[in-house]
């Protein structure tokens, strides 16, 4: 016999971490994240006769017209193979949020509804049966959309499946403009590397300005610093920095050779002129002015650049799971887009994951637009994963009357 109860941290921390469909959103550690933040949120589920968990999330409530909406992101975690179980702890939940001014409940489980290639070619079956399952325990499966998402359940998200890939191997799956990109960061002297908590102002200041320019919400300063502090080591502030004075001396470094090879072929022009020579002779003379274009663009950003050190070009907030490594929030500085910082960090990222074993890399959310017009979607598809339409979200009316009330006002209200 199950009983319906308020959850043991540590316990919790323990069953997610080792459960299948574990993600940030119903970890321990985002359950310390929102309570520290003044969210309302407890950890919720079964326990049989030893105490032992056999369903449970992270659930989370706010107020809505009518009562308290009570969400559950990704989850929750159970053997939906069991559908009494899923009735069981939905009961209890319930119940729960009756006491609690609850209205309705809804939750996205985090399970996929189908599969498709980088050209929305269907690599798996929908579950249908499934999906079948779940409303027939009383819940109602909200209509699938399309469209990136920044807060909330996600509706598709991209994954690159690690499991056999090795640090040689890796690279090898990757798109042909990924490994050129990847080529000019090494050329560029691109280094990444994790940023100490004194430094997540500089991070900030990235997201800041990339959330300006493209119109997206941006979080505080004190978000950024209260993930480090919760998540430790498994929150990763990665930048991609470039040294201008190195770089600099790297393509003075270049024109040199290249001045060498000119002289020696002019002097070889001077006493006969052949068309392999006058070939190369204009091919390496292109090539150091495409080099002192460099040096010219570059002491150009240096003499505006925020610092004398090594710049940040690009950074990203990464999440380390057991069951996946996650690409949360980033940032790129449009004036050293041309240095390809987002390809190193994560190349340098999927790599940790391949060396830490972790099976999955999560580049989360796309727009399920597969017609070319997704830029995000086409970054992402060049790491050669796969997209996944999640299941999607269901609602289970705690009060049938007032819920029914408050759709009807969202609907006049188009809302």
């Amino acid at each position: 016999m199950n009983t319906f109860k308020e959850l043991d941290i540590n316990a919790w921390h323990i069953f997610e971490q080792n459960h299948p469909q574990g993600s940030m959103t119903q970890s321990a550690d985002h359950f310390k994240l929102l309570s520290e933040r003044g969210r309302n949120v407890r950890l919720l589920g079964l326990v049989d006769e030893m105490g032992m968990i056999q369903a449970g999330a992270l659930v989370t409530w706010s107020h809505v017209h009518g009562g308290n909406m009570f969400v559950i992101e990704h989850g929750p975690l159970l053997d939906y193979q069991q559908p009494s179980l899923l009735q069981a702890f939905i009961t209890g939940l319930k119940e729960y949020a009756k006491q609690h001014q609850g209205l309705f409940i809804r939750f996205s489980p985090n399970l996929v509804y189908r599969q498709f290639d980088n050209t929305g070619s269907p690599l798996s079956e929908a579950t249908t049966d499934l999906l079948t399952e779940i409303e027939g325990i009383g819940a109602k499966h909200l209509p699938f959309k399309n469209g990136m998402v920044t807060a909330g359940a996600l509706r598709w998200q991209y994954v690159k499946d690690l499991q056999g890939l090795d640090l040689v191997t890796l690279p090898m799956t990757y798109a042909k403009d990924i490994k050129y990109y990847l080529k000019k960061t090494s050329q560029f002297g691109v280094k990444v590397r994790q940023l100490t908590r004194a430094e997540l102002p500089a991070f900030k200041k990235l997201t800041a300005d990339t959330a300006a320019r493209i119109g997206f919400p941006d979080k505080d300063l004190a978000f950024y610093e209260k993930v480090y502090d919760t998540y430790g080591d498994k929150a990763r502030f990665m930048v991609a920095e470039v040294d201008f004075a190195d770089y600099i001396s790297e393509e003075k470094t270049v024109i040199t050779q290249l001045t060498a090879k000119i002289d020696r072929l002019t002097a070889r022009l001077l006493e006969k002129e052949t068309k392999k020579n006058r070939r190369q002779f204009n091919e390496f003379s292109d090539q150091r002015h495409q080099h002192e274009k460099r040096i010219a663009k570059v002491e150009a950003l240096m003499a505006v650049a925020s610092t004398n050190g090594p710049q940040i070009v690009a950074g990203a907030l990464f999440i380390v799971q057991p069951q996946e490594m996650i690409y949360l929030f980033s940032g790129t500085y449009e004036q050293y887009k041309e240095f390809y910082g987002p390809y190193a960090l994560q190349d340098d990222v999927i790599r940790q994951a391949v060396v830490a074993g972790i099976p999955k890399y999560n580049f989360l959310g796309i727009a399920g637009d597969f017609t070319g017009n997704d830029g995000v979607f086409k970054f992402k598809a060049d790491f050669n994963g796969v997209a996944e339409q999640m299941l999607g979200e269901f609602d289970v009316p705690v009060q049938p009357v007032k819920f029914m009330i408050y759709r009807i006002l969202k609907k006049m209200l188009g809302r």
